[in-house]
């Protein structure tokens, strides 16, 4: 009952329906529609293809309410193209001092931004199918399939356990794209601690009650390096993955959804240079959703550049007072004066935002809560005797001496490479090459 087709021409009229459809009386609802409205001027909430996702928090008992509009003839009253051109509509309500407010919202978005997500939604003509898709998408049920690539995926994993038992390994990773419907991975991997890189979104079926799921920051690449070890650190940084294991990474390189690569990975041996100290790969002040939301966007980034062309740009992740006494602006900081919340890089608006201002000479200094300090600032420390490799420039040179500096951690992306590289105490992993 709140997946509606709204009746109203204009976007604060189509935001009051769904508001009403949360079971709201008409006076709250025209407070509810008040602060909708009045967060709009600050910043849009449409993400592009017709969709709009409007949200707040409010004083309700549960963590979210969500509701889904069609607006079938577009809204027709509006004077800016952006909102006349609005198919959907996804209000999100969350609970005053709701911790998950910014992640659900992000997950939100990312999903609505899938072509072929928005595909499926265009194909539902009646409004019980509109409603059956929506709820497959953010309710999906499960699904099971057999076929012959099942079956070769369930001899591939049988023998990826032997041998993951034979090196030692305590965890399997698997990678998203292969098929795993109807294969019962718990029972298969029995002692082994099992992690699947794979969208929140696609619906995967996992089947087992102790799986752990990773957000790939590449989903698409081909290299598998470079995809496994992402992977690997994402999972260091949520701890899901501890600095002494082995990991046994199974991929899947087929458009048919079938595994052909096994990787076994020693943690220590891969990511100890990076360490900040012995058994702790973050730094404390810096939360783990902060560091992915920031490899996400600079991976992006490195495939997307901007506007046709590549960027090169630097992010500083960490305690500011510490990265503020080797920096200094280049430019009037154009993030300053926001609400902490609209200017956090876990806020789902900011992507463009922060796309566009890395066209800026300088770095983004970034509270390790994800609250952005400021663009277009000069990193100025010494070289602390650190010695780059050739074919790097002063972007990771800088990146290089401010991670060691500031204890903090340091995201180049470059320009000619289009290659993401993290620095933390002043040593490099390359994590994400453009293919």
């Amino acid at each position: 009952d709140r997946i509606i087709d709204v009746s109203s021409q204009t976007f604060g009229g189509a935001v009051k329906e769904l508001v009403v459809a949360c079971g709201f009386g008409s006076k709250r609802a025209d407070e509810i529609t008040d602060a909708l409205l009045e967060h709009e001027k600050t910043i849009t909430t449409c993400i592009g293809n017709g969709i709009a996702v409007p949200h707040d928090r409010i004083d309700i008992k549960v963590p979210h309410i969500l509701a889904f509009g069609r607006c079938k003839d577009g809204l027709l009253e509006e004077t800016t193209d952006e909102y006349k051109n609005i198919r959907y509509i996804m209000l999100m309500l969350s609970a005053n001092g709701e911790r998950s407010y910014l992640n659900t919202l992000a997950e939100v978005v990312r999903t609505l931004q899938r072509e072929t997500i928005i595909e499926s939604l265009d194909h539902a003509h009646a409004l019980s199918n509109l409603q059956e898709k929506v709820l497959d998408i953010f309710a999906p049920e499960e699904k099971k399939i057999q076929g012959s690539d099942n079956e070769i995926n369930k001899f591939f994993i049988e023998e990826a356990c032997k041998i993951a038992h034979a090196s030692g390994c305590s965890t399997v990773m698997l990678f998203d794209g292969a098929n795993l419907d109807g294969i019962e991975i718990e029972e298969m991997f029995e002692d082994l601690k099992v992690v699947i890189t794979a969208p929140k979104s696609s619906g995967i079926n996992t089947c087992a009650t102790n799986a752990q799921i990773i957000v790939p920051l590449n989903a698409n690449s081909t290299h598998w390096l470079y995809e496994f070890r992402s992977a690997i650190l994402l999972g260091l940084s949520r701890d899901i993955i501890k600095h002494d294991e082995k990991v046994c990474c199974i991929g899947c390189n087929s458009p048919n959804g079938v595994f052909d690569t096994i990787f076994i990975i020693d943690v220590q041996r891969e990511f100890r240079p990076i360490f900040s100290s012995q058994t702790q790969f973050l730094t404390k002040n810096i939360k783990p959703e902060v560091l992915e939301r920031v490899l996400t966007i600079a991976s992006e980034i490195s495939s997307e550049g901007r506007e046709g062309k590549p960027v090169g740009c630097l992010f500083v992740i960490g305690d500011v007072a510490k990265i503020m006494a080797f920096s200094k602006p280049l430019v009037l900081n154009p993030f300053f004066g926001y609400e902490e919340e609209d200017r956090n890089i876990l806020n789902p608006f900011m992507d463009e935002t922060i796309k566009e201002f890395s066209l800026i000479d300088g770095a983004f200094v970034i509270r390790g809560d994800g609250v952005i300090e400021s663009a277009g600032t000069l990193i100025n420390t010494s070289d602390h005797n650190i010695v780059m490799p050739s074919g790097f420039g002063t972007r990771h040179a800088a990146a290089a001496s401010i991670s060691w500096a500031a204890e903090c951690i340091a995201i180049a992306v470059s320009e000619s490479t289009h290659r993401v590289t993290l620095f933390q105490n002043g040593q490099m992993l390359p994590i994400v090459k453009k293919d």
